[in-house]
This record gives structure tokens, C-alpha cells and sequence, in this order.
């Protein structure tokens, strides 16, 4: 296997970051139903509304998250290895928001 380029290591700090940014959206997705709902059930309709009819089970977007922040966790950690400092905090931020909101996911479902 060849060894990661430095501009690869960037590229996938930026995927990482995308990898991120999809369960950041569905919580401020969640955030704003709250807001605009009255009770639980009206939330939840809110909610759906913003995702296709495949994502509408009890765990289906909650899953997609926890996917989506595993490969966060992964790729930031592969890119921990790049040399410049910018990148490097870049990439242990993404590490860090990523386990918390793996983690937060994993609280929700219980």
C-alpha cells in the first residue's frame, strides 16, 4: 500500500468534515421541529418532514448518524498523521465533536 500524500491526508480531513456535518443537520433539524411544534407527536411529523419516506422509522436517522460520525472518527483519526499544525486541530476538533455526537447518539437510542 503507498503512504498518504499530504494532499490526500487534506482531502480526506475535508470528507471528515462533510462526514461531520450531515448529524450536525439532523440535530439543528431536530432543534427547529422542537421549536416549532406543540407536543411530541406534531415535533415528530415536523421532523419527517424533512426526510424521505425510508428515513421515517423509529431509529433510521438516528442510525444514519452514528454512521456518519464513525466515519468521521475514522477518517480523522488516518489524518491525524498530517504534518501541519492547522490540520492537525482541525482534525481533533472533527475527532472530538464527532465521538460526542456518537456518543449522544447512542444515549438517545436507549
Amino acid at each position: 500500500m503507498k503512504p498518504l500524500t499530504p494532499k490526500l491526508l487534506k482531502i480526506l480531513t475535508f470528507i471528515g468534515l462533510f462526514c461531520l456535518s450531515i448529524p450536525l443537520i439532523i440535530i439543528g433539524l431536530w432543534v427547529h421541529a422542537f421549536n416549532l411544534g406543540d407536543n411530541q407527536n406534531n415535533r415528530v411529523e415536523i421532523f419527517n418532514t424533512y426526510f424521505p419516506d425510508f428515513l421515517h422509522g423509529i431509529y433510521s436517522t438516528t442510525l444514519l448518524s452514528i454512521a456518519f460520525c464513525v466515519a468521521a472518527i475514522i477518517l480523522s483519526i488516518i489524518c491525524l498523521k498530517v504534518s501541519e499544525k492547522m490540520w492537525k486541530i482541525l482534525n481533533i476538533a472533527i475527532l472530538v465533536i464527532s465521538i460526542s455526537l456518537f456518543l449522544f447518539n447512542i444515549f438517545s437510542m436507549m
